[in-house]
């Protein structure tokens, strides 16, 4: 039998942010990050899958600018979710302190990865260690690239 789930997604995520034993006085910044992020990734997802019919048409003609069509098929998300595992790092640096640690593949999972695995599980986003570690190499990328110099996940 499911367990039942709240409706309201701050009510989800602050359970699950006392599940992670976030310090009581870092939990309200770090819930309104969150939410902000579940919102804003969820509407986007939103707005990706309506069709160009769907939306509204002006009333004149010569009012219709011109419109880049979407390719078909299934749109390329990587950007979006980089966005969550971003807030996911900071939320865990923000409330800890800390870098947050990825477990490896196979291995024990870190505490880190347990909190990531309930949000991403309820945003439709799997194979969590993977996804971390792809974000984790592109964002060292990226840090690399503009000229500073990254250690285990850190900026010196």
């Amino acid at each position: 039998m499911a367990l039942a789930r709240p409706k309201n997604i701050r009510l989800e995520l602050r359970s699950n942010i006392a599940l992670a034993n976030f310090p009581f006085v870092k939990r309200r910044k770090v819930e309104v990050l969150l939410v902000r992020t579940v919102r804003y990734y969820r509407a986007i997802r939103q707005s990706r899958q309506k069709r160009p019919s769907q939306a509204r048409t002006p009333p004149l003609r010569s009012a219709l600018l011109p419109i880049k069509a979407r390719l078909r098929g299934r749109q390329d998300d990587f950007l979006l979710r980089a966005y969550v595992f971003s807030a996911l790092f900071r939320a865990w640096m923000i409330g800890f302190d800390e870098y947050p640690r990825v477990n490896n593949k196979g291995g024990s999972a870190t505490q880190f990865v347990i909190f990531a695995d309930f949000i991403l599980h309820r945003l439709g986003i799997g194979k969590v260690e993977d996804h971390l570690e792809e974000f984790r190499s592109y964002r060292k990328k990226l840090l690399l690239n503009s000229g500073f110099k990254v250690v285990r996940g850190k900026v010196i």
